[in-house]
């Protein structure tokens, strides 16, 4: 096994182990019903969101061993473990054992000061790992190139795996339909890092928005588990074409980052 394949094999590898070290300490810590609403909720959210941008053509997940989607496992495996982590700490920082005491006991501008601390602590740790993960192949960015949308053939370099799975983007009737906002012009113009800002962005909005739906629904003492599982859950329902269509994709993508008409004076 070359160098190249053991990194990222240890990669997948250890942080799934993070997953199941996270999810045994909720369990010990919070109890089973907790644990399955948050991990479960957080783990959908992730895999539709980023298997829709895979999907589109915004970027591809080669040469891992386990997919859910389009996605590897690691990939959503390794957010809600690192928001799981970020909650716990910041639990304990902000307010430690009390409960929702900012701000004169307000839930709402104590739920929303948490989800901004969340935020910004896993938007802290993507602007260290993206540019990384990208230089070893971990994942691949569509090239900011003229009328390239998707990642074709032989744009990513398979140094450090091999074409078991999507080396390039699969054909899908998404990737269509965003490709035609982009004729003639380049996807992701305004790049941080060598990464696309839309994927800090992104990773901002994600994070305040699950955690603060989580801290609302956990925040809810007079609610049954049972209770709190469907509202968390039909949330995330609601999240995910909100998210990965709307606010990701379509509003930042389209209209900020590269708007239509500067599209049309490229074609």
């Amino acid at each position: 096994m070359t160098a190249p394949v053991f990194f990222k094999s240890a990669f997948e590898a250890s942080v799934l182990l993070l997953f199941f070290v996270c999810l045994a300490h909720s369990y010990y810590t919070h109890g089973w019903k907790r644990t399955v609403r948050e991990f479960v909720a957080g783990f959908f959210l992730t895999a539709c969101c980023e298997s829709t941008g895979v999907l589109s053509g915004a970027y591809v997940y080669p040469g891992f061993h386990a997919y859910v989607f389009a996605t590897p496992v690691a990939n959503p495996a390794s957010w809600i473990a690192m928001v799981y982590v970020i909650i716990e700490v910041t639990n304990r920082l902000v307010y430690g054992e009390k409960s929702f005491q900012i701000f004169g006991g307000s839930l709402l501008k104590t739920v929303c000061l948490l989800a901004i601390v969340d935020a910004t602590l896993a938007l802290a740790v993507d602007v260290v790992m993206d540019p990384l993960a990208t230089i070893y192949n971990w994942w691949v960015w569509v090239p900011c190139l003229p009328d390239v949308t998707t990642i074709g053939p032989g744009v990513v370099d398979p140094y450090n795996f091999d074409g078991r799975a999507f080396m390039v983007t699969p054909p899908n009737a998404l990737a269509d339909f965003f490709g035609r906002f982009f004729p003639g012009g380049m996807r992701y113009p305004t790049r941080v890092l060598g990464i696309p800002l839309i994927n800090f962005l992104a990773w901002f909005a994600f994070t305040f928005v699950f955690t603060s739906e989580f801290r609302y629904v956990e925040s809810k003492h007079g609610w049954g588990e049972l209770k709190k599982t469907v509202v968390l859950w039909g949330l995330v329902l609601v999240d995910v074409p909100v998210l990965a269509f709307v606010l990701i994709v379509v509003l930042l993508e389209i209209v900020w980052v590269n708007p239509p008409k500067v599209i049309s004076e490229r074609s």
